[in-house]
């Protein structure tokens, strides 16, 4: 005897775009006062969140809050976007000659974000 729930089947659905996260904070990775290290630090932000949008937020430079901290960031400011195609994350042309504080709070607030950051040589660092 064969049972079935009357179910029946259907075409492939498409999906729709990728999925982000809708989020009101997300994590941006700055630099201790004394230059030997990053810190994590967690921010308020209304509307999606993805890896564009957190790199986006570093770029646009420290809080008040952040600069009575005595927090730095060696990621220079911009006016320019952050954009993210596909797995690649396209940085403005002024930014160019970063130091490696730079881009470890870059590769560090990506994967906060959830990225896979690949051919980024991190041996021996480790995101706070």
């Amino acid at each position: 005897m064969i049972a079935s729930c009357g179910v029946r089947p259907t075409p492939v659905l498409t999906g729709g775009e990728a999925p982000t996260v809708s989020s009101h904070e997300l994590t941006v990775y700055l630099v201790t006062a004394g230059r030997d290290g990053l810190v994590r630090r967690t921010r308020s932000h209304t509307g999606t969140v993805d890896t564009a949008t957190a790199i986006n937020l570093l770029v646009a430079g420290l809080t008040e809050e952040e600069k009575r901290l005595g927090l730095l960031t060696e990621v220079p400011a911009s006016s320019s976007r952050v954009h993210a195609i596909s797995n690649v994350i396209v940085l403005p042309e002024d930014m160019v000659g970063l130091s490696k504080l730079a881009q470890f709070q870059l590769y560090c607030t990506a994967v906060a974000s959830r990225a896979q950051v690949e051919g980024v040589p991190a041996t021996g660092f480790d995101c706070p």
